[in-house]
């Protein structure tokens, strides 16, 4: 249903939606541009050299803070690039409900009347293999800090599971369940 209402060229050759800088896919009617957000999986965003953004979580985890923030400060997203709404020579009333005049005048402090187009930061890569063992490469952007494999890796890697847990509770479900397989193994009784 959704896909009916974006443009034919939207379509990206491996199935993904094309988007714009600001995470917007181009639409059949332009008045409805802004109306629509992709992030994660489905979005094909170029970085800027040609290539798509890989579908990872870190790639969607950096989309979602960025569509929040964009949300957030009130920026209007039917016109591009998006800005500011409300000028402050006009009227309050005619702004949105949820205008926030601090909000705005601190962005324009800032040199913000135009949302940034979003970038990707790449912060490395983790994967495990299973036994004990994980591969871990930190870096920031394009440039390598560290990189691990075997069981210090496999350190790197829950570490860092953890810690992107939201709620201590999981924290704590995740651990406790980390230790019960070690001590009594997998549960395979609902295989």
């Amino acid at each position: 249903e959704l896909l009916s209402q974006l443009s034919p060229e939207a379509r990206y050759q491996d199935g993904r939606v094309k988007v714009d800088r600001w995470m917007r896919p181009p639409m059949k009617e332009g008045t409805e541009v802004g109306s629509v957000i992709v992030l994660g999986d489905a979005a094909a965003h170029d970085d800027g050299t040609g290539e798509l953004l890989p579908a990872t979580a870190q790639v969607a985890g950096q989309q979602g803070a960025y569509v929040a923030r964009l949300l957030d400060r009130g920026y209007d997203l039917t016109i591009t690039p998006p800005l500011l709404p409300c000028e402050e020579e006009i009227i309050q009333e005619t702004c949105d409900v949820f205008y926030d005049p601090a909000m705005t005048k601190w962005l324009r402090f800032r040199g913000l009347e135009m949302a940034p187009p979003f970038g990707f930061l790449n912060l490395g890569m983790l994967a495990y293999l299973g036994g004990g063992e994980a591969l871990s490469q930190v870096q920031i952007g394009d440039y390598p800090l560290l990189a691990w494999a075997g069981s210090v890796g496999f350190v790197l890697w829950r570490s860092v599971y953890l810690v992107k847990q939201v709620a201590t509770r999981n924290r704590m479900l995740v651990t406790f369940d980390w230790i019960k397989s070690n001590l009594f193994g997998r549960d395979i009784t609902r295989l």
